[in-house]
């Protein structure tokens, strides 16, 4: 074998060891890798609707909105113009709408924030409809519980309510003011 054909084999190997040594570099490199604290979308949804059901196959919640964004590794939801409807036991609904609601866990509970407004319907027979109206608020899907630390409207047919802070269980129908509560009620006619 001439001089020239062992220069041209070291060449392509020492080449070829390079190159293999550059490109697992390349692969390893921090900047191109996520790690494990940081945020991996796993779907997103646009102008969505989502149906919760119950074993029995009646609705529990739906929520449509804009944006969905949704992390695996987390398994939290981020929801942009959500509104979340819910059945109540008298067949009745409680719609809730925000600027944007934040579930950390799948069935955790739903940090609602922004131009809060909670309606219930009124039925015709025992339970008067409602509307609430605050900046921040947290809604537990399962307990169907509600809560919220912020400035609060409270108006139905009986009056208006206006406080900090407040907690409320929409199956027992009970509602509960923090602090600095100013009431005003109309009279039954």
């Amino acid at each position: 074998m001439n001089r020239s054909g062992i220069f041209f084999l070291i060449g392509a190997i020492l080449i070829f060891i390079a190159t293999t040594w550059l490109n697992s570099q390349w692969i390893s490199f921090k900047y191109f890798q996520l790690t494990k604290k940081e945020k991996q979308i796993d779907y997103y949804l646009s102008n969505f609707t989502l149906l919760n059901v119950q074993e029995n196959g009646e609705m529990q919640y739906f929520v449509t909105g804009r944006h969905l964004i949704h992390q695996q590794s987390t398994g939290a939801s981020e929801i942009f113009n959500p509104v979340l409807e819910a059945r109540n036991d008298d067949s009745t609904i409680t719609s809730l709408v925000a600027k944007k609601a934040v579930q950390m866990k799948k069935n955790g509970e739903i940090r609602l924030q922004g131009a809060v407004i909670v309606t219930k319907e009124a039925d015709d027979k025992n339970s008067n409809g409602f509307n609430i109206r605050t900046s921040d608020l947290i809604y537990n899907p399962i307990n169907r519980e509600l809560r919220s630390n912020a400035r609060l409207t409270f108006t139905s047919d009986q009056g208006s309510f206006q406080g900090i802070g407040f907690s409320s269980k929409l199956d027992e129908q009970e509602f509960r003011i923090n602090a600095n509560v100013q009431a005003k009620y109309q009279p039954q006619k």
